[in-house]
């Protein structure tokens, strides 16, 4: 009877031994051969989208939520007032070369002919106000009855006559020599000045349909229609649907262990039951603490050591890809979202 009674009581150890054995065994894989922490998070980057433009918001093409591809139309601004603009560049950039044109090519035939004939004109004026200075010097030697304010005057228009002649000689070789360089080159300058003037209010004539600058997802939607924005404005937030990670934060004493290229499975509690599969491709040079707002660092003299944690980026699967199940619920990895790793060391 006793030994009946022996045996279940030795099966039910053996069975609990064998039990707690495997269960060590188990317990010493996952601590020594498997990395595994909680302290991960779906990151992405962020893309604010602007307006260059300050006017008025006549259309809002997309809502939050939206998937948006790169170039598509996000937003219209009225460009009336931008147009405006563009057509006064215009004209004002026709006005520049025109000048430069006009510098180029120096004077024409019939300014020269004009300015020989202002010469001649002066030089005739110059001869008669020479007789005339010569005559009254004349009946002043042979005491004609010449007053001293004759000769005076004769004197003067004498020499007007001759500033005239030497004005008129320079303005006529100014003619012929044409426009000098220094002219010439700030014309250019002014044509230049223009065409970038113009150019500009072309980029924000194309500015006027803000386009997506990113494939990706509309997080924000800061603006409705009718809103009057100004220059540098935030309107949108998007999530950058091509630059998606997943950030975990591994302890200090075991990222030793880890490397890059190392797969990595994970689980999201947004999807629980799921275990999706990625690729550790960047381990951050620095710790966490070292990029928190406040420091960590005692300067009271007193000294506690804190377990130090070290990001690590991890690619996300593509969820086109074979190893998605298309009859499970459709999977989206939403920036925030946690979950938890496993690495095999």
């Amino acid at each position: 009877m006793a030994v009946s009674v022996r045996k279940p009581v030795l099966y039910a150890f053996g069975v609990v031994l064998c039990a707690g054995i495997i269960g060590g065994i188990w317990l010493w894989y996952r601590t020594h051969c498997v990395l595994i922490t909680n302290d991960s998070r779906i990151e992405g980057t962020l893309v604010g989208v602007a307006s260059r433009l300050s006017d008025r918001v006549v259309q809002v093409m997309v809502n939050e939520g939206d998937t948006v591809h790169k170039g598509q139309g996000l937003v219209r601004i009225d460009s009336r007032s931008v147009m405006a603009r563009k057509a006064k560049a215009e004209a004002a950039l026709e006005l520049a070369k025109a000048r430069w044109e006009d510098a180029k090519a120096g004077f024409r035939r019939q300014e020269i002919m004009a300015a020989q004939a202002h010469l001649d004109q002066a030089q005739a004026m110059l001869e008669r106000a020479g007789r005339d200075f010569r005559r009254m010097e004349q009946l002043a030697r042979n005491d004609g009855g010449v007053t001293q304010a004759d000769r005076d005057a004769a004197s003067s228009a004498y020499r007007a006559a001759q500033a005239n002649v030497a004005a008129a000689q320079e303005e006529l070789a100014l003619k012929k020599e044409g426009s000098r360089p220094e002219v010439i080159r700030a014309a250019e300058a002014q044509v230049m000045q223009a065409q970038a003037e113009l150019d500009e209010i072309n980029v924000l004539c194309q500015d006027s349909v803000i386009p997506s600058p990113v494939n990706g997802v509309v997080a924000q939607k800061l603006v409705s229609a009718g809103e009057l924005v100004a220059a540098g404005q935030k309107l949108f937030t998007l999530v950058n649907t091509d630059d998606i990670w997943l950030n975990a934060r591994i302890e200090e004493t075991r990222i030793g262990q880890i490397r890059v290229g190392q797969d990595v499975a994970f689980t999201i509690d947004g999807y629980p039951g799921r275990t999706f599969s990625g690729r550790i491709y960047e381990i951050n040079p620095a710790a966490c603490s070292v990029f928190s707002l406040i420091s960590t660092e005692n300067v009271a003299g007193y000294f506690t050591k804190i377990m130090q944690r070290v990001p690590v980026k991890i690619s996300l699967p593509r969820l086109d890809s074979p190893e998605t199940d298309p009859g499970e619920p459709e999977v989206v990895f939403r920036i925030g979202m946690q979950g938890t790793i496993e690495i095999q060391l």
